[in-house]
């Protein structure tokens, strides 16, 4: 996905807001956002949205010099989530579709994300489960793949959102002897989910944990591990979610489908759907 012209003032407004997390002053954020206004002046029209939010969050973690500036909020929010996963484990069962209802969890867990929403509470997290509008939804042909799927790369977005995430790679796993990896980011940037909230989710002996080895919105496959790159060619079926990875990731060939809420117009726009609307889609290449 190409970046918008709304993508300019949301991602100044996400680098003052990290920066102004990691303690900068008035000068120093004045600062912070001259630079990442003087790099934007140079934007290639052909950079995704998730570009100009990697180079914002670098600019405020050097000028800040705070590498991991979200780590409190992470811890927080995968707590929220942990007590929640009770009651989500309860709702999945109390369906006639336990896949379609760990689906829409996990959609709905895309909310936590701080990039887009200073604070998210659980009930905007419940709200999300129990009164979902869809805008896209490719549930037949998902359940249809995932049935012949034998190796899954499920690509995981922010912290708190992967419990929830959880929950949907237990259905699957359910569903049969499958071979499954669940990637996370390689660095800090904004709440995306690390190795440490993979094991703080409950993720590690579920599934394989691999990282995108990279401190970056989204994934550039180009760039990762080569073991993720290996695994990634021979994957039948891969998960993407969130916007960032969406971003990075349309209009590739392989069989993946996006699961995500759209928060931003851009992006309700590339799908042609209502802002906040929740979206299960394939990617058609």
């Amino acid at each position: 996905m190409r970046a918008q012209l709304e993508c300019f003032t949301c991602n100044i407004r996400q680098a003052q807001e990290a920066a102004e997390i990691a303690g900068a002053s008035f000068d120093l954020l004045w600062k912070i956002s001259q630079k990442v206004c003087a790099l934007y002046a140079q934007a290639d029209p052909c950079w995704t949205p998730a570009y100009m939010t990697t180079l914002a969050h670098q600019i405020a973690k050097e000028a800040t010099g705070v590498e991991d500036i979200y780590y409190r909020f992470k811890r927080h929010y995968n707590r929220m989530a942990l007590e929640l996963y009770g009651r989500l484990k309860e709702f999945v069962a109390s369906g006639e579709n336990r896949l379609e209802r760990a689906v829409l969890v996990a959609i709905a867990g895309n909310i936590i994300d701080l990039g887009v929403y200073r604070e998210v509470d659980v009930e905007s997290i419940l709200a999300q489960v129990t009164s979902a509008q869809w805008g896209r939804y490719d549930f037949p042909a998902f359940a249809a793949d995932l049935s012949r799927a034998r190796t899954i790369v499920y690509v995981g977005d922010n912290a708190g959102e992967i419990v929830f995430d959880r929950i949907l790679v237990e259905e699957i796993r359910n569903l049969g002897e499958k071979e499954m990896f669940f990637v996370v980011k390689g660095g800090p940037i904004s709440n995306d989910a690390l190795l440490e909230d993979a094991r703080e989710a409950g993720l590690e002996g579920l599934v394989h944990v691999l990282t995108t080895g990279q401190a970056e919105t989204g994934i550039d496959l180009s760039r990762a591990p080569l073991e993720l790159q290996e695994v990634w060619k021979r994957a039948d079926l891969i998960i993407s979610k969130g916007q960032g990875n969406f971003e990075t990731l349309s209009g590739r060939g392989e069989n993946i489908y996006f699961l995500l809420k759209a928060k931003c117009v851009p992006v309700a726009r590339e799908f042609g759907v209502p802002q906040g609307a929740l979206i299960l889609k394939r990617n058609l290449g």
